[in-house]
This record gives structure tokens, sequence and C-alpha cells, in this order.
């Protein structure tokens, strides 16, 4: 005669192995971890773009001929890229955008840092209607480094 249990009535039906069960997959799963966490401890962050400044850090616009019109001409800004590990950063190109600011040629203000992270404009003219404060926004890129435009520099009208 075979005997047979009814699970639905026997409690200890399908538990005795479940502890068992369980301690393998804690130990799988910490053991898993283990080697994940190992694995990224090896990891170092990428090197990226980490410090952008400016000199001038603002530019001063006026009105001279009391039309309303702010505006400044001849200015000169020197960009400087540094990376994560406060090296220079060569082979950036550099952006310039806001307060109608452009070239003595009428263009849009870019260019690429040399080996000292450095970009330099020259002649550059900008303006704004109205006393108040604007901002020329400074992005930079480099592949395989990102992008940052964290940078503003303040354009304010005297």
């Amino acid at each position: 005669m075979i005997l047979r249990k009814n699970i639905r009535r026997d409690r200890d039906a399908g538990i005795e192995g479940l502890p068992l069960q369980l301690m393998i997959m804690v130990a799988v799963a910490g053991l898993g971890m283990a080697i994940i966490l190992g694995w990224m401890g090896g990891l170092s962050a990428p090197n990226g773009i980490s410090a952008v400044y400016s000199s001038p850090n603002e530019i001063v616009l006026n009105d001279s001929d009391h039309d309303g019109v702010f505006t400044a001409s001849g200015r000169s800004i020197t960009i400087t890229v540094m990376d994560t590990k406060g090296e220079p950063v060569g082979g950036a190109t550099v952006v310039l955008d806001g307060c109608n600011l452009q070239t003595s040629g009428g263009r849009q203000v870019h260019g690429t840092t040399d080996d000292a992270g450095k970009v330099m404009f020259n002649g550059l003219s900008a303006s704004q209607t109205g006393k108040s404060v604007g901002f020329v926004t400074v992005t930079v890129t480099k592949s395989g480094m990102g992008t940052d435009n964290t940078l503003t520099i303040p354009v304010i009208s005297e």
C-alpha cells in the first residue's frame, strides 16, 4: 500500500528543505555581491572637465550716447579649462553666447584651447538694451570628457 500525503492537511509538507534553500540563496547572493563590489572597486572615475575659468570675470557695458543701448567693444576674454586631476585640457571647443557677444567680424565667439588649456578671444563686442544684468554662457566640449556649461560671465550695464 502506498501512503500519500495530502499537502493541504500536512503542515510540514514543503517546509523541510526551505531553510537549506534559503541558506544557499544567501550564500550565492553574498558571493555575487562580493564579486561585483570587488570589480567596481577597481574602476576609476573617467577624466572629465572639472573647472572653467574666465578672465576677466565680468564684462562692463556703457551707454556713452544715452540712447538706452549699452555697448562695449575691443574686449578680450581668456577662458581656461581644467580636468578632474587639475591638468589643463587642450583641444576643447569653447563657445561664448549671450548679450550679443560677437567677434570683430560679427560672428559667434568660439575657439579651441591650446596645450595650456587656454583660449583667448580678442576684439569682442557686446550690447544689451536697458540697464540690467545679462549673462554670457561659456560652453566647453571635448570628446571623451563631456560638456560643461556651468560658467556664466555677468554682463553689467553702467
